[in-house]
């Protein structure tokens, strides 16, 4: 239909179709832009025609070119090839000239490819054998010589015609005309040397004459030794390798190795063969070979196991079976283990550092020796031990290394500014080689204590162990380092680690003592097991370098307590703490760590049901084997991801189970009495006082018999002089409830109950008598003595008890079976005796007994991190000896400094006498396997010392100590004992051996009836009187007055105004012919008014003098 467009023109408009619908096809897309869009695919899809069509018309261009020069090189050369062979035809022996030999191996190499033609193999060989007949008949000419280089030709030639494999039977005298050329040519570079090398590592039977000849031709050139390293990467014929030592520079072979480049990474095979074949060839320990060594021996130290159990193959199938299959901990052959093991030799050890060495290579050698601490763990002692008796020549191998560390930038900013330490160590990314040199003296150093007598430390002797310790001036230098170092590590372990904490870390609040705690599900999963590295360095971890720094920092301040050469508060880090919210938060950090704990126990109550279902199931293997295995690693794993998360949000705990010497001690025993008060207030449902505990005991409406019971258990009825084995038949049994309260009844020799009530007085009597009976009664000999005294007066375990004991029951005709079961008795008394001790630490009882230090560094050394049960923690070491035996310290001294050890005409055999008193025997036991034919020498003197001392404090009364640390670990917790040093742990036990502070407890003393102050604040004059004849006795004296009253002759550790109940005076009447009285129950003393100094005296000392009991009262 015609439409106007009001144009004014009557002319109809053109109509364009461009949807390509049409009348004949109504089926196509309507629409403008269909249309459009149908219109440009149709023109991108020419397009792409057209672009077909020009690349396949290019590629044909390509294809006829690539033709074309193919086969023209083809026919130029087949027609080179004839030329040679013409020329070659009817020749043999010499060429002509050396020009013609020129002309003609121009021409060779022209169209040499054996990959293509097998023929030129054979043509090579031709030309060599005559080229080598010309060059022996023909003097070559000096200048211009064209030779060298035709020679390096040559040598290419015949790689590639070895490497082609096409005629296996002319691989001979391909290597006899190799190895011609090489030893010939001008030049040799790496890229060529590492090309030849792997070439002939690739053949196979060869003839051995060739291929030795062609190893050895270029080992004139420097460069070739990269090439050789190569062939080391692979087992070698032993053979091959002396040939290969008798003609290589064994120091350029060694620096070869060290100019490797690190891309790509050699595998673990290869660098296993590398080093052994660089041990065989090198030997010495010079800084080229060391400089290689290191590396290689630091990349496997966490791939091979170099003190497993090796198997028996030879290198061949040991390369084809195990190298190339096993991926993780890769045992070793015997023949490897054997090779290895030489690295850790006594000689090489010493003469390490024999060479002229400079300040510059201590980072060399320090990496060096901790990579042989790394790989050989078994041997470490060894190693340290022969590291020590080195020297540098000028100085000795400790020495060396702490003048290294001194002027290392790192530690003198540690020292200089404790704060700053956590940011060094986030941002030494640098300073890697730092830490190697700082490790290996804090190593050698930590093995220098153990061994030096105090004497030598303090610089008192003469000899080289004087030489080997650091001045005393730079002792308190490094004290300074590992206080700041330590304190950073333990402290803000969170913020090294780089961990957000699992948990919200609250210290101030106590509430999860009396609600659920529930560690976080990571600790359960185990998670995030892997230790955290050193800025990424193998087997150097933020907790290696914690406990190496921990571990010295006690020994040394081991010693100071022992001879005080470092100021008072040196050790103290009291700046760096906020000491007011100190208590509660160490306090809180301890609940986190009973959780921790319970589940430690549910994971060894499931070792020990896996335990007991391999032993009931010893048939089964296989699947069930592995399952075990691997539910063992997820539970160790578990455990140690639940100590690092301790370590993060306890850092107050670690640092006092760690580093208590950082924390005041008074604030540590606070800190002691809270941990005691906060587990009594859980087990006695939050009934701290007896009274109270028990009456909430007898109302429980639930199990009131059992209740009833449980107290029954507690009482007692205990004769006196017989304290000891009443209080072992009657509590024995109660195991970790002897922390509840306990009634005692005492009953005198007659069989009737004394008087008194126990209020706790009681209770502390009994406690103390069974000490001093069990402890230090004279008239316990023999076997029944548990504990004997040194020169000093000072108590440890009796080391020959249990074998008295046993002479005794054999000699009385007891049968075996017999005789262990009273052994085993007699352990449980050791047993009882630790929790009877305990029981006094947990009540806050002080006993007059003091033991040795050396046992009591027991005690200490069975908490914090990294320590195990038992006296496991504890390092026996000579300076203990003193407190043991002062003769044989002495005697052990003198033969430590004697010229000749074997002048002694010792062994390695200790002598006893057992048995019971009047019939003793000797009985003599090897220190080491086969002692008695091995002579004490020089060389082995310090071994004979450090067994000795093994034997002496640790070895023998191993057993009964290990049963004592039991019964105490019951009672209080071992972790809580590692708070104190030996010295602090027997004031915990005995109180402050000043005298009694007569002022304090004056201002702490509570006065009852007459003696009541007035508003006048008056003393009674009797009470002046008291005071005035207590601050003029003896200490000794004082000691027995405060003793009648409270029945401990020492005062609280925190003054008397921690004493509980108070210490009280009242009247007891005007008569002043009666002796004072005391009710120690409450501390409570009974003092009649006297008039008379002279008489208060009189009657007090009388009073106190009589040793009796509550009858007095």
């Amino acid at each position: 239909m015609f439409q106007p467009s009001f144009t004014g023109s009557s002319r109809r408009q053109r109509q364009v179709n461009l949807s390509g619908r049409t009348p004949a096809n109504p089926f196509t897309v309507g629409g403008s832009t269909a249309g459009a869009q149908a219109a440009i695919a149709s023109a991108q899809q020419d397009r792409v025609e057209r672009q077909q069509r020009r690349q396949e018309q290019q590629a044909s261009g390509r294809i006829q070119r690539t033709w074309r020069g193919y086969n023209g090189r083809r026919q130029a050369h087949k027609a080179w090839r004839d030329t040679w062979d013409a020329i070659e035809r009817d020749q043999h022996g010499a060429y002509p000239s050396l020009d013609a030999s020129v002309s003609q191996m121009n021409r060779l190499m022209l169209f040499f490819s054996p990959a293509s033609d097998a023929n030129d193999v054979e043509r090579l060989t031709r030309y060599g054998e005559r080229q080598i007949a010309t060059a022996d008949a023909t003097t070559i000419p000096a200048s211009p010589n064209p030779w060298p280089r035709a020679y390096g030709r040559l040598r290419q030639a015949c790689i590639e015609a070895l490497q082609s494999g096409r005629r296996r039977d002319a691989d001979g005298t391909v290597l006899d005309i190799l190895a011609y050329s090489t030893s010939r040519s001008s030049s040799f570079d790496a890229t060529a040397a590492i090309r030849y090398y792997r070439t002939l590592t690739s053949l196979h039977a060869v003839p051995e004459r060739a291929l030795r000849a062609a190893l050895l031709a270029p080992l004139g050139f420097a460069d070739a030794y990269l090439g050789l390293a190569v062939l080391l990467q692979r087992p070698v014929d032993p053979a091959m390798l002396e040939l290969l030592r008798s003609a290589i520079s064994p120091r350029v072979l060694a620096e070869a190795v060290a100019r490797m480049p690190h891309e790509p990474a050699l595998a673990t095979r290869e660098r296993v063969w590398l080093l052994r074949n660089l041990i065989r060839l090198c030997g010495s320990t010079d800084h080229a070979t060391t400089t290689a060594i290191a590396p290689l021996l630091g990349s496997l130290a966490d791939e091979i196991d170099f003190e497993g159990s090796p198997v028996s193959l030879d290198d061949a199938t040991f390369d084809r079976e195990v190298l190339q299959n096993v991926k993780a901990r890769v045992p070793l052959s015997t023949t490897l283990q054997r090779e290895f093991n030489a690295l850790v030799s006594q000689d090489r050890v010493r003469n390490l550092l024999s060479q002229d060495v400079t300040p510059a290579d201590a980072q060399l050698y320090a990496s060096y020796a901790l990579t042989l601490l790394r790989c050989f763990p078994r041997q470490a002692d060894d190693i340290r031990m022969w590291l020590y008796l080195g020297s540098t020549g000028q100085a000795t191998t400790t020495v060396y290394f702490w003048e290294a560390m001194k002027s290392n930038k790192l530690v003198s900013d540690i020292v200089r500014d404790s704060r700053s330490v956590l940011s060094l160590l986030q941002t030494s990314q640098d300073l890697r080689e730092s830490w190697t040199v700082i490790l290996m003296f804090l190593e050698l150093y930590t093995f220098l204590l153990k061994i030096m007598d105090d004497e030598e430390f303090m610089g008192r002797t003469s000899g080289r162990q004087r030489q080997s310790a650091i001045p005393i001036g730079d002792v308190a230098y490094l004290v300074t380092f590992l206080k700041n170092l330590g304190f950073t590590l333990t402290f803000n372990a969170s913020e090294l680690d780089g961990r957000e904490l699992l948990i919200a870390r609250d210290v101030g609040s106590l509430r999860a003592h009396f609600g659920s705690h529930v560690a976080p599900e990571s600790l359960k999963s185990g998670r995030d097991a892997k230790p955290v590295s050193l800025h990424g360095t193998p087997g150097i971890s933020w907790g290696y370098i914690k406990g190496i720094v921990t571990g010295l920092m006690r020994a040394i301040y081991e010693r100071d307590s022992r001879r005080h050469f470092l100021p008072r508060d040196h050790w103290l880090m009291t700046s760096r703490l906020d000491m007011i919210a100190f208590i509660p938060g160490v306090v809180a950090e301890e609940e986190s760590r009973h959780v921790i704990a319970e589940q430690d126990e549910e994971d060894q109550a499931d070792d020990d049901s896996d335990d007991e279902m391999s032993a009931g199931a010893t048939n089964f293997r296989g699947l069930d084997s592995y399952h075990r295995a691997q539910e063992a690693r997820e539970r160790a794993q578990r455990k140690a991801s639940r100590r690092r998360y301790l370590e993060n949000v306890a850092p107050r705990l670690e640092v006092l189970q760690n580093m208590p010497f950082f924390i005041p001690f008074h604030t540590r025993v606070e800190i002691f009495r809270q941990f005691v008060h906060l587990d009594q207030v859980k087990r006695r449902n939050g009934q701290v006082d007896a009274d109270a505990w028990r009456a909430s005991m007898l109302m429980a409406p639930q199990h009131q018999g059992q209740q009833m019971h449980r107290l029954t258990r507690h009482h007692a009825q205990i004769k006196r002089s017989s304290e000891f084995e009443d209080a072992f038949d009657a509590f024995y049994e109660l195991g970790a409830d002897l922390k509840e309260p306990i009634q005692i009844t005492f009953m005198d020799e007659f069989g009737l109950q004394e008087a008194g009530i126990d209020g706790g007085g009681v209770t502390k009597e009994f406690l103390t008598s069974v000490v001093a009976q069990a402890f230090v009664d004279p008239n316990r000999t023999g076997a029944d003595r548990y504990f004997i005294e040194n020169e000093n007066h000072l108590l440890y375990p009796n080391p020959t008890a249990l074998e008295d004991y046993r002479v005794t029951l054999e000699n009385a005709g007891l049968r075996h079976s017999e005789v262990a079961s009273l052994r085993r008795d007699m352990l449980r008394k050791y047993e009882f005796l630790g929790r009877i001790i305990g029981k006094c630490l947990y009540e806050g009882i002080l006993v007059d007994v003091s033991f040795a230090g050396f046992f009591l560094k027991k005690w200490a050394l069975t908490g914090g991190h990294g320590s195990a049960p038992g006296e496991s923690g504890y390092r026996a070491s000579i300076n203990d000896l003193r407190d043991f035996d002062q003769s044989l310290y002495a005697g052990l001294l003198a033969l430590k400094t004697a010229p000749d050890a074997s002048d002694f005409g010792l062994t390695f055999t200790v002598d006893d006498l057992i048995g019971p008193p009047g019939a003793q025997r000797p009985k003599s036991s090897p220190l080491i396997p086969g002692g008695t034919d091995i002579a004490v020498t020089n060389e082995n003197c310090l071994l004979y010392l450090n067994k000795m001392s093994w034997y002496r404090l640790q070895g023998q009364s191993a057993a009964q100590t290990n049963a004592f640390l039991k019964g105490l670990a019951t009672i209080v917790q071992p972790s809580w004992l590692s708070m104190f040093n030996q010295a602090e742990l027997q004031t915990l036990i005995g109180g402050a051996s000043a005298g009694i502070n007569v002022p304090d407890l004056r201002a702490n003393t509570l006065y009852g009836g007459t003696y009541v102050i007035g508003d006048d604040g008056r003393e009674h004059p009797t009470v002046r009187l008291f005071w005035k004849v207590m601050t003029s006795l003896t200490d000794a004296e004082k000691s027995k007055v405060l003793k009648f009253v409270t029945s401990t002759p020492r005062g609280p550790l925190l003054g008397f105004s921690s004493l509980n109940p108070r210490f009280s005076i009242r009247d007891s009447g005007s008569d002043e012919s009666r002796y004072p009285s005391a009710s120690t129950c409450v501390n409570l003393l009974k003092l009649p008014m006297y008039r008379s100094e002279k008489v208060l005296r009189e009657k007090l000392l009388g009073a106190v003098n009589s040793g009796a009991g509550f009858d007095l009262s």
